[in-house]
């Protein structure tokens, strides 16, 4: 339960989590600034684009309306100025027209815009209509309606459309002869052929463009009444009192500004959850990597060198992670090394007690001992001094086994030939490997040299060979080797005896551990400390039945030469 509180402490607290919090709030306020700032930058400018555009195109369909009522009074003029028109008005009230000024009236009349054309009296009362199908039967009070005078013509409507009749407007002209107004002429002109030109600026439900005369009277894009809204642009009179007003619609956040400035805010709210998102799993995965090592800093804490940290991790945190084992690995060997220290110091204090008390009283015994050997004429007397002094002798060995490991010699370091040393090491256990059918072999580089001190070296060997005989009691083969490898020297030990089971090896280098009956339990352990006094490795192999190898690597000296055996 504490671990994992400590855990959940190590996840909400951790520095890193902290640091790419701080850089998302970091990247967010910039973020958040500059959408604003360019959402009000991007909404003027669209503001200006837009409102060009929708001025551009409000000028192009008042331009096109406008030319549209140039045709009408174009052809309105063309049709005053016909003969046969003065002709009609010169007669009285029942004149016929004729044959061919009714053609062309008709001919005009089959055109799209146009509903009927009316030649009336100058009081208004219609004499005839073209084509005759299309005669109203009761005139329109034209007192009610938009009149505009352009020119030589007059304009005058529109009607909405009613009962299922459709809008019209008239467009009309005075026949005169000599400045006198002999009659009137009138196109009635199709009131959706003027509407259906602002089609091309309707945006639903944004806005909606509306036709309005003398403010008086709004139209849709297809000549029915409009109610009067809010107006976002206006087009010039493209003819006199008649223009374009663009309406706002009934839902302004589907005008394409709004839109885009929406589509903006959402972008960056994304980006904004996106970062957040990719922060979280940043931190997230940091965390991950960081949280071994914090597991490994408690260990060490607790005295656990053994648990190394994941280097999986990537980039840095897996340098780190590399970086903590070594210290880990480092540290363990600094706090061994200074136990060690300290543990010998205390051994040699306490050998140095030993060797004042116990050796003074031995020297005493040997000597009277001694003595009393010298002067014993009875064999069986003679032979009990003689176990004793040995006993003494043996004694006096394990003390100064005790002295040597708790206080070794600094090495003094010296070329020294290897050949000359194995051959030393051959004649002086020569006869023990004698009696017990022991064969020893040397072989490698016969002008190899080490830097060492030889009689390290010598001690070094001696206990190799001493144990790898005492491991063959029914004979065997004692192996010496040495060879040069990378620049360095490599020694080895080998023998073809019982070995070495792993529960063993791995305690056999610790001081006062021993197998043999009466045994010290030092020898190794002082080996092992000569080889890294003399800035060497020692390494142990071994496999029961079959024998052990050790083999110790030191810095070599010397040149190359031949191979010997």
């Amino acid at each position: 339960m504490i671990d994992l509180n400590l855990r959940l402490g190590v996840r909400k607290l951790n520095l890193a989590r902290r640091y790419l919090w701080g850089a998302l709030v970091a990247a967010l306020i910039p973020l958040v600034l500059i959408a604003a700032l360019y959402d009000q930058y991007s909404a003027n400018l669209l503001n200006n684009l837009i409102a060009n555009r929708v001025d551009a195109n409000l000028e192009a369909t008042a331009a096109k309306m406008s030319n549209f009522m140039s045709v009408q009074v174009n052809r309105l003029e063309n049709i005053v100025d016909l003969p046969d028109a003065t002709d009609f008005f010169r007669g009285d009230q029942t004149a016929t027209m004729s044959a061919l000024l009714e053609d062309i009236l008709l001919l005009e009349a089959e055109g799209p815009d146009i509903y009927a054309i009316e030649l009336a009296d100058i009081d208004g009362n219609i004499l005839q209509t073209v084509p005759s199908t299309r005669t109203r039967s009761k005139p329109d009070n034209y007192n009610t309606l938009p009149l505009v005078q352009h020119e030589s013509v007059e304009v005058l409507g529109p009607v909405l459309p009613k009962n299922g009749r459709p809008g019209w407007f008239l467009i009309r002209k005075s026949v005169t002869v000599n400045n006198e107004k002999i009659g009137i002429i009138s196109l009635r002109t199709r009131l959706a052929s003027l509407t259906e030109e602002v089609a091309s600026l309707i945006e639903p439900n944004v806005y909606e463009p509306q036709i309005v005369v003398f403010d008086r009277v709004h139209l849709t894009a297809v000549g029915t009444r409009a109610d009067a809204g809010v107006v976002i642009a206006k087009s010039r009179q493209f003819f006199p009192g008649w223009k374009i007003h663009l309406v706002e619609g009934t839902d302004i956040f589907k005008e394409p500004r709004t839109q885009i400035r929406y589509l903006l805010l959402v972008a960056a709210a994304i980006s904004a959850l996106g970062l957040v998102f990719l922060f979280f799993k940043m931190s997230e995965r940091v965390s991950r990597y960081l949280l071994p090592l914090n597991d490994g800093a408690k260990a060490i804490a607790n005295g656990n060198f053994s648990e190394p940290v994941s280097e999986d991790a990537p980039g840095e945190l897996g340098t780190l992670a590399r970086s903590f084992n070594r210290m880990r690995e480092q540290l363990e060997k600094l706090i061994k090394s200074r136990v060690e220290v300290e543990r010998r110091a205390a051994l040699g204090n306490m050998a140095a007690g030993i060797a004042h008390e116990i050796r003074n009283p031995l020297t005493t015994v040997a000597a009277t001992v001694h003595g009393l050997n010298r002067n014993e004429t009875d064999v069986e007397r003679r032979k009990m001094f003689e176990v004793i002094s040995s006993e003494i002798t043996r004694v006096d060995n394990a003390i100064s086994e005790f002295l040597n490991y708790a206080r070794p010699s600094d090495p003094v370091i010296e070329r020294v030939l290897v050949r000359d040393i194995f051959r030393s090491i051959r004649t002086l256990i020569a006869t023990t490997a004698h009696e017990k059918s022991v064969i020893i072999n040397l072989s490698g580089d016969s002008s190899l040299a080490i830097a060492i001190d030889e009689a390290h070296l010598r001690q070094i060997l001696l206990n190799l060979t001493l144990n790898a005989i005492d491991a063959m009691p029914d004979g065997g083969h004692l192996n010496l080797q040495a060879y040069r490898e990378d620049g360095t020297a490599t020694l080895t030990v080998s023998d073809d005896g019982s070995g070495i089971d792993d529960d063993t090896k791995a305690k056999i280098l610790s001081p006062f551990f021993t197998t043999k009956p009466g045994g010290t339990g030092l020898g190794l352990s002082i080996t092992n400390q000569l080889v890294e006094a003399n800035h060497g490795t020692m390494q142990i192999e071994s496999e029961e039945g079959v024998g052990t190898t050790i083999t110790m690597i030191f810095h070599s000296e010397g040149r190359q030469s031949k191979e010997t055996s």
